[in-house]
């Protein structure tokens, strides 16, 4: 089944075929539930944007320094040279870092936002003030969270320029402004703002909560909207939605520039960590290099030492290579065991950083000790917005320890690549020095102590600059990280609610409510309404619609009433007159499915309508079970009928059949007394005479039957019939009743069957042309 047949069920379809005009009508029967509906959802809107508040979008656009994205803001060469402990970001990253609630509660604390206050105009519309704005300025200074309240408003009554009235769980107390007050929340004071004059305020009735910096800034921090401008770019927009435009710009301007702020902090305590670790190596180099000179000067002065021979000199030179060498491996094996010392007396949990340019020439243990550095930075920016048993951290400090072991494990083999080397070259020296049996043992010291002295200078030297390098580093106070593209801004008007939408909304509810009322009653609905739905069922035709009678007679034909259902009723008899071809007699069976459906006012109305054209008409009260003919027409119930001259009780035919006392030629004939057996009486030969009987006696007879689909009486009658109307009722016939006629045959027993929908509403009827009556002087 298609969606658009279970959209329609019920109306708008003639067979398979859609017909809209049909459509439309079976729902604008329901027009004053869709105009009722659209009403109500609009007075709900305008009452939702009257009491709404009104929201403004503020937001501000930044460049991040994401050099993967060919960002990078140290164009300077001097500053990149003093950049170099500064890191570049992803974009990504620093997105959750904007969104963090530690960061929006150090901006929520430095702004002072933790108190709101309220009031309410006359018609109760809610308005929030902001610092300044507010009539009263609280102070809350002194905040202790003792416990969280049920209600935890605050309500201030002012009651002149110096005293006001505070009200707290129905607890009233009358206090002075600027007075001290021991709250569920600490300390505070409320005070009256200078400018403040009592008479212009709307209202003297103030509410004031009390907010801590954490829930405040989970609330705003949850409410923020951080996305880069497009995939491509560093770009990034922050927005956020706030009823006080100025709250908004203040939280996102601080909000950025708190997050330079500690990303500042950062950076400079990565180079806070190298000149502290090189300030001790330089320390300890002097110490040694003090240490040097001091034994130089001892050796000169106990040998009288004032120049070197010119041969000590040219021997020495041949071994000077060897030396040099030898000091610049033990210099290496000083700087390996720095950092071997360093990594053992920290932890994977410690942030401390290790110097990754200290005179080391093996690359890939520099490069490792920058990833070092580079997880140490990671985890300690990671422990500002996490816990540190977090999943995150957990598995950042187990990379920090693999790391660290590889480290360590590098620096063993460089340091034992490099004390073998140096033993070589020692070894070789020896054999210098033992050819060297002529040149002074004194001579061979001071040279050595000499060479050391150079070489610790030179140390010293390299380590002094990088010092100095990071000192500049560390001092250089360039906002380099971000940069701010458009401040922060509010829009000129709300952008909540949207009016449009609102309305648009309330609009389509309006329809889209009543709509769904109508589907679901005419999806649920087996009831028949309309002559289509009867023909498509059935496979007959109607030959005429009878509208409900608003008058509530029985017979409609009356000189007094001028009633459309009696032109109704005329039209079924020229229907009448074409199916019987034009014969001036007839014997016409009126049945339907069950009781109820109206049979015998169509029986006694049909009747009446013949009888206007000098028709001699009688009308036969055969439903033998629950007859109801007589009460229709307001006429007594007879003692003996139908049934009595069927069973020979009364043969005279005569005495049974009764004139109606306001109609000419209008007869009829009652049910009698009831018997348990009617379908056994209806079987009976005599049944036959009385309607041949009956034929010669009147042009029409009429025969009011029982339902067929309750009770088979009726089928009895069928073969007498020259017509069958089978009436079916508006509203009240279901698909269930009509499904009789082609589930069991009782269709093909009907002599010419043809369907009469009776109590159709005027609207959706005929309607219309009843109007049209003689105009009688």
């Amino acid at each position: 089944m298609k969606a658009s047949d279970v959209l329609l069920d019920g109306f708008g379809t003639d067979g398979n075929e859609l017909n809209p005009r049909k459509t439309i009508r079976g729902y604008l029967k329901y027009k004053w539930l869709f105009i009722i509906g659209v009403l109500c959802a609009l007075v709900f809107a305008g009452i939702y944007l009257f009491y709404a508040t009104p929201l403004y979008q503020i937001s501000s656009k930044i460049v991040i320094r994401d050099r993967e994205k060919g960002v990078d803001f140290s164009d300077n060469p001097l500053m990149q040279e003093l950049d170099s402990y500064r890191s570049s970001k992803i974009i990504d990253n620093e997105m959750e870092v904007f969104k963090s609630v530690q960061l929006m509660e150090s901006v929520l604390e430095d702004l002072d936002i933790m108190t709101l206050v309220y009031s309410k105009d006359r018609l109760g519309r809610k308005k929030e003030f902001y610092k300044t704005n507010s009539p009263i300025l609280i102070d809350w200074s002194n905040r202790e969270w003792q416990y969280e309240l049920d209600d935890d408003e605050y309500k201030v009554s002012i009651i002149n320029d110096n005293s006001f009235e505070l009200a707290v769980e129905g607890t009233k107390k009358i206090h002075r402004f600027g007075e001290v007050i021991s709250g569920h929340f600490g300390e505070f004071t409320i005070d009256l703002r200078g400018d403040v004059v009592l008479d212009s305020l709307d209202s003297k009735n103030f509410s004031i909560y009390f907010r801590s910096a954490e829930g405040l800034a989970r609330n705003y921090s949850s409410a923020l909207n951080v996305e880069p401008t497009n995939k491509q770019s560093s770009v990034l927009q922050i927005s956020s939605l706030d009823n006080i435009p100025e709250r908004g710009v203040a939280i996102i301007d601080n909000l950025i520039l708190k997050y330079n702020s500690q990303t500042e902090n950062e950076k400079n305590q990565s180079a806070t960590t190298v000149v502290s670790f090189l300030s001790g190596q330089l320390n300890t180099l002097a110490t040694e290099i003090d240490v040097i000179e001091s034994d130089i000067e001892r050796l000169k002065n106990q040998n009288q030492i004032s120049d070197l021979g010119t041969e000590a000199r040219l021997y020495l030179e041949g071994s000077n290579q060897n030396r040099t060498q030898i000091s610049a491996y033990r210099t290496q094996i000083q700087v390996v065991e720095s950092i071997q010392n360093l990594l053992r007396s920290t932890t994977s949990e410690d942030s401390k950083t290790i110097p990754s340019s200290l005179t080391l020439t093996d690359a890939a243990l520099v490069n490792a000790i920058e990833s070092y550095n580079e997880l140490q930075r990671e985890r300690d920016r990671l422990l500002r917005d996490v816990q540190p048993n977090s999943t995150l951290v957990l598995t950042l400090n187990d990379r920090i320890a693999s790391q660290r072991s590889f480290i360590m494990e590098n620096l063993n083999n460089l340091k034992s690549s490099l004390q073998i080397a140096t033993r070589n070259l020692e070894a070789n020296s020896s054999r210098f020095e033992g050819r060297s049996s002529r040149i002074p043992q004194i001579e061979r010291e001071l040279e050595e102590i000499t060479r050391l002295r150079l070489n610790k200078l030179e140390q010293y030297q390299d380590l002094n600059r990088k010092n100095e390098e990071a000192q500049m580093s560390l001092a250089a106070t360039s906002n380099s990280f971000l940069r701010i593209v458009d401040t922060a801004r509010a829009s000129y008007t709300p952008v909540k609610p949207n009016i449009i939408l609102v309305i648009a909304f309330a609009i389509i509810m309006g329809f889209g409510i009543p709509f769904l009322i109508v589907f679901i009653k005419n999806f649920f609905n087996n009831k028949i309404e309309n002559k289509s739905e009867v023909q498509n069922l059935t496979g007959l035709s109607v030959i005429a619609e009878i509208s409900r009678d608003e008058n509530g007679e029985n017979l409609v034909f009356s000189d007094k009433i001028k009633s459309p259902v009696a032109e109704q009723f005329r039209l079924l008899r020229s229907s009448v007159f074409s199916l019987n071809k034009g014969k001036g007699n007839g014997v016409i069976l009126v049945t339907s499915s069950v009781s109820g459906e109206g049979k015998t006012f169509c029986s006694l109305n049909l009747g009446a309508s013949l009888n206007l054209i000098d028709k001699k008409v009688i009308v036969l009260e055969f439903d033998l079970r629950k007859p109801s003919l007589l009460k229709s027409l307001k006429m007594p119930k007879e003692k003996e009928g139908i049934i009595e001259y069927l069973t020979n009780k009364n043969p005279d035919l005569d005495s049974l059949i009764k004139k109606h006392p306001n109609q000419e030629n209008f007869y009829y004939m009652g049910a009698g007394k009831l018997a348990s057996n009617p379908s056994e009486i209806m079987s009976l030969p005599k049944l036959g005479e009385m309607i041949q009987e009956l034929k010669s006696r009147f042009d029409y007879v009429i025969i009011d039957s029982s339902p067929v689909g309750m009770v088979p009486d009726a089928l009895a009658i069928t073969s007498y019939a020259d017509i069958t109307l089978y009436v079916v009722r508006s509203n009240y016939t279901t698909t269930d009743h009509l499904s009789i006629l082609s589930n069991y045959g009782i269709k093909e027993r009907l002599n010419n069957p043809m369907l009469v929908l009776n109590g159709i509403s005027v609207a959706h009827g005929y309607g219309y042309g009843y109007d049209y009556a003689p105009a009688l002087n």
